[in-house]
């Protein structure tokens, strides 16, 4: 019932909203237009919130698809596409620092830097386009700066929350694990259980005791779930859940599997909570798990690796991509 809800809301959500984007802006007299400014969106997700209020043809995404920003280095290209841009909305300095530069050498253009509306955030993760309320601040610039009511998305927004902790409310309780540390924000947003994560940044491998940790977690049913992402190698996930009962899913922090849309932010936030809910109640909770002698056996293999535990945890897709 809760899901024909979920789909209600939804539908509802499309044929009530108005789409977002138009490809001038008229004047408040309605007897002039002027072109919509060049908009370059630093990252994917940033783009998907763009996109509410700036069409297709005049919105660019810096990091290209299969790369982020932990691994993202400028090419020749990318100065240009900064060059020709006249806003930038970005996750500022300490999540992109090959941009903090651009920002002090360009100070003409307009830089939104999401980093900065969510100072007063209890929550400080980098992530910050996964948080619906510090995403809805940073759209309200962007619409306001290119003539738009930004209530239209603000609203969008809050329907796709309200209906994404409805669907979730059932398996909000239940433990899981992330790849890495960049959900702190949406795990608020819908008020769910993180436990934990496999590394704080994919650039740092979890340490043997972590991985003894979040196994006996595993075993005992206080968690039920993992997430891998798509940018990178399962085999560090496949290695700590083999021959246990644990739902397995995807989360991929950079968004790409939501088209940009004047309502792919919306989208994302259905997306996720769909993907969550389905991992969440693939096993039941409280299961009995492995008998302690097989915990003690899963210690002992582990034991046998050295503390980094070599295992690569860039995919081959990923790794294509930085052939730049």
């Amino acid at each position: 019932m809760k899901k024909v809800i979920f789909l209600l809301l939804l539908v509802l959500l499309g044929a009530t909203t108005p789409a977002f984007a138009d490809t001038v802006i008229a004047s408040s007299s309605g007897q002039t237009a002027k072109p919509v400014p060049m908009v370059l969106a630093s990252v994917h997700p940033l783009a998907l919130v763009a996109a509410s209020v700036i069409p297709a043809e005049r919105l660019r995404v810096l990091v290209p698809p299969g790369m982020t920003p932990h691994d993202f280095a400028l090419r020749p290209s990318d100065i240009d596409l900064i060059q020709s841009a006249d806003i930038i909305l970005w996750a500022g300095p300490v999540t992109e620092p090959y941009l903090k530069g651009f920002a002090t050498r360009w100070p003409d253009k307009v830089w939104i830097n999401v980093a900065e509306l969510g100072q007063q955030s209890p929550i400080q993760d980098p992530h910050w386009w996964l948080s619906p309320d510090i995403m809805k601040q940073a759209q309200q610039q962007l619409a306001q700066r290119v003539g738009r009511d930004p209530a239209v998305f603000a609203n969008a927004v809050d329907l796709a929350v309200a209906a994404a902790r409805q669907l979730l409310q059932p398996v909000q309780q239940r433990g899981f694990f992330v790849f890495h540390r960049a959900y702190d924000h949406w795990v608020a947003a819908m008020g769910l259980n993180q436990v934990g994560s496999f590394t704080l940044s994919p650039e740092q491998k979890p340490g043997i005791r972590t991985l003894q940790t979040m196994r006996s977690q595993l075993l005992s049913g206080e968690v039920v779930c993992v997430f891998s992402e798509p940018e990178f190698s399962p085999a560090l996930v496949d290695r700590i859940v083999e021959g246990i009962n644990v739902g397995r899913g995807e989360l991929d922090p950079m968004a790409l599997q939501i088209d940009i849309a004047s309502d792919a932010y919306p989208a994302l936030i259905a997306d996720m909570a769909q993907r969550a809910k389905t991992c969440l109640e693939a096993v039941a909770v409280n299961a009995a798990g492995l008998p302690d002698t097989e915990l003690d056996k899963a210690s002992l293999i582990l034991q046998e690796q050295d503390d980094s535990i070599d295992l690569p945890l860039h995919s081959h897709t990923h790794e294509a991509g930085h052939s730049h």
